[in-house]
């Protein structure tokens, strides 16, 4: 698949770069892909943010070299972009478990093995893709494991909406937004479809500043009144994965499913805002009939 040649191509770049600081733009421009895009196309095809492999790089790498190149604890530290022996010390105790000098003090291959072994990022790999046969993505596995695509392409029309803007991080402060739309809508006798539109990837924009519109699909000429914007959202083609909602974790992982499916069909990512579509809300359980709705290009 292109897609996936491409996204290996990226791993390459920064497993030969993790040292340096990230140049996303790059990175972006090697997988053929926007930056917002690039970021969720690459976790769901090698199961980590981008941020997430160069911090396992970095330290997989400095470990590696500590261990079977005569090097000072220093000289590795400056090499591999730590500011100092001590905070690569820190960073190896908070995120390998284990110490540079402990794996300076391994005599054998046996030894700095079992090691990195018991250490924590020998408990992630145990648990994660990167001990999936050769050649096997984390999407292709999860689907083979499923057995089935859940996901569904569909034509939406274009929607007027009135919504109220919320800045800050996903899932938080909704309720009183949800409050003030409806009380609007209630007074202007209005109905219609309720959307929760993201525009920003939290994962390159800070969470005090992703944008979240909640919205209600109205008449197209309504007008906007008291703080409730109007707007419409334009028509296209998404990828749509329909799921039940019991339990607030389960959003993330259902978005994580449909990018999932999405990219495994070799389907391109549009640059529209993704959005979910709620047919039903039960407000004392939280349990939601909801359509997570990606952009695509056809």
């Amino acid at each position: 698949m292109v897609r996936e040649v491409q996204i290996k191509e990226v791993v390459r770049y920064l497993e030969q770069h993790c040292s340096e600081p990230l140049n996303l733009e790059q990175a972006a421009k090697i997988a053929n892909l926007s930056p917002f895009h690039f970021h969720r196309v690459f976790k769901a095809l090698v199961g980590e943010t981008v941020a997430e492999f160069i911090r396992r790089m970095r330290h997989e790498k400095a470990a590696q070299s500590l261990m079977f190149q005569d090097k000072s604890v220093t000289t590795v530290a400056f090499e591999f972009g730590f500011s100092s022996s001590q905070a690569m010390a820190r960073s190896f105790k908070t995120y390998l478990g284990v110490t540079p000098s402990q794996i300076k003090e391994c005599q054998t291959v046996e030894s700095y093995s079992a090691l990195m072994r018991n250490s924590k990022i020998g408990s992630i790999l145990r648990k994660n893709r990167y001990e999936l046969p050769d050649g096997l993505s984390y999407s292709e596995f999860k689907l083979n494991q499923s057995g089935k695509v859940e996901m569904k392409t569909e034509n939406h029309p274009q929607r007027t909406i009135a919504y109220v803007r919320v800045v800050g991080p996903y899932g938080e402060n909704y309720e009183p937004a949800v409050q003030k739309l409806y009380l609007w809508a209630g007074a202007k006798g209005v109905t219609g479809e309720c959307l929760f539109i993201y525009h920003d990837n939290p994962d390159i924009t800070p969470a005090d500043k992703c944008r979240t519109d909640i919205a209600l699909v109205v008449p197209d000429d309504i007008e906007p009144s008291n703080g409730i914007e109007v707007t419409t959202v334009p028509a296209g083609s998404y990828a749509v994965l329909r799921k039940t909602v019991e339990e607030k974790p389960q959003y993330g992982q259902f978005w994580n499913q449909l990018i999932e499916e999405t990219v495994a069909q070799g389907i391109e990512l549009d640059e529209r805002p993704c959005f979910e579509l709620y047919h039903s809300y039960d407000q004392q359980t939280g349990r939601a009939d909801v359509s997570f709705c990606e952009a695509i290009k056809v």
